[in-house]
């Protein structure tokens, strides 16, 4: 199981852009030193506080000077709306930068707050970010590209430069939000990763059985090479000494965010274009608990607040359901909230599922001392259960 830490930015009332930003790279380092595998944010833009990173382009670069290991991956770059050529040699000079590190993953796009500025109607995504990816791919990976499109228009031929470091492009993933678009992903040799969900681990493991069931003779990669990783995405994310003080860390961020998707995001999607976004209606079925964060905390895939092994555990089911990767939300809150969560998960958390024979369960003493038979006096019920 691989963990990747995404920040979005999320800024607090009374708090300066100039100063969450800084925090940010701080903390995508310490992810880097806690054993994290990669580090992402999103594209988005007009969010305000919410979501403050409408040039990611220019944090991976500030990240890839300051890290040697961790992977640094695009969480999504929005391709509908965003000149796919700039897309691409975005990716390319951080792929440079990064020592070939870099991952990128498209999204078409569903927040009315960016499409209708950006001026991309709800019906053109699928056609223009799938155009859009198909042009990345060319840029990035052939000596010279052209192009003729009913999205994109007339390029006539020329030459990407820089070329990234990764020959002939980065992996490829792509955020999916049913079953129907998990398959797409698996047969167009994409990797996937879940999109925030309330309605429960069954949708989850529709998502991940769609994605997993598709045989390989049925994968046509749209890249040069297929990708096979399947992601759970979690948005909010606390792991702290006791579930009481994770949850009190998580309060705050988790309300916002849960009632930012519940009662806004999806049930507008699902008024101005039913026939694509009919499924998210189902949202509105979870007004009733937007203002409650036990319940949110417990419902499902899209939230993992406790104490290490709470964590542990949520991770295991994720894990046996068929990820084999876990996306974290590590955002909100106080930078050292957020530092002591990257800490408690890298110290406790990571090692279960990246190196479990190390983890020290119990430590034998007595009569015969190495004996595994053999518990300490000062073991409790509860280190133990650990």
């Amino acid at each position: 199981m691989r963990f990747i830490m995404m920040s979005e930015c999320a800024t607090n009332p009374g708090e300066t852009q100039h100063r969450r930003y800084l925090d940010m790279i701080e903390e995508a380092v310490f992810a880097e030193e806690m054993g994290f595998y990669g580090w992402g944010t999103s594209e988005h833009h007009f969010f305000n506080d919410m979501c403050v990173t409408p040039a990611p382009e220019v944090l991976f670069t500030a990240v890839a000077m300051r890290t040697n290991r961790i992977r640094l991956r695009y969480m999504s770059r929005l391709i509908s709306a965003i000149h796919p050529i700039l897309v691409a040699e975005q990716t390319a000079a951080t792929d440079l930068l990064s020592n070939g590190r870099v991952e990128l993953t498209t999204a078409r796009g569903n927040t009315l707050l960016q499409l209708d500025a950006f001026g991309v109607s709800l019906e053109e995504t699928r056609g223009r970010s799938e155009e859009a990816l198909e042009l990345i791919i060319r840029a990035l990976s052939e000596d010279t590209f052209s192009h003729d499109g009913p999205h994109w228009g007339t390029i006539p031929e020329r030459r990407l430069s820089p070329k990234p470091f990764q020959e002939p492009h980065p992996p490829l993933y792509k955020i999916v939000q049913s079953v129907e678009s998990s398959a797409d992903a698996r047969r167009k040799g994409l990797g996937m990763i879940t999109s925030d969900v309330y309605l429960g681990w069954e949708v989850l493991q529709a998502n991940l059985d769609a994605y997993n069931s598709v045989p390989d003779n049925e994968v046509s990669p749209v890249g040069r090479y297929a990708v096979k990783s399947a992601a759970s995405s979690v948005m909010s994310v606390r792991c702290a000494k006791t579930t009481d003080l994770a949850l009190e860390h998580a309060e705050a961020d988790l309300l916002k965010f849960a009632q930012m998707i519940i009662n806004d995001v999806y049930v507008q999607l699902a008024e101005r274009s039913p026939e694509q976004y009919g499924e998210f209606s189902r949202i509105g079925q979870l007004r009733k608990h937007a203002n409650d964060a036990e319940w949110l905390r417990t419902c499902g895939p899209t939230v993992l607040v406790g104490d290490p092994q709470y964590c542990i555990e949520q991770v295991q089911k994720t894990a046996d359901s068929g990820a084999d990767e876990i996306v974290l939300r590590i955002d909100g809150g106080t930078h050292e909230e957020r530092m002591a969560t990257i800490e408690n998960l890298g110290r406790y958390v990571i090692p279960y599922f990246s190196n479990p024979g190390s983890v020290v369960r119990s430590g034998p003493v007595g009569i015969l001392p190495g004996d595994p038979r053999q518990r300490p006096s000062y073991e409790t019920p509860d280190e133990l259960a650990v």
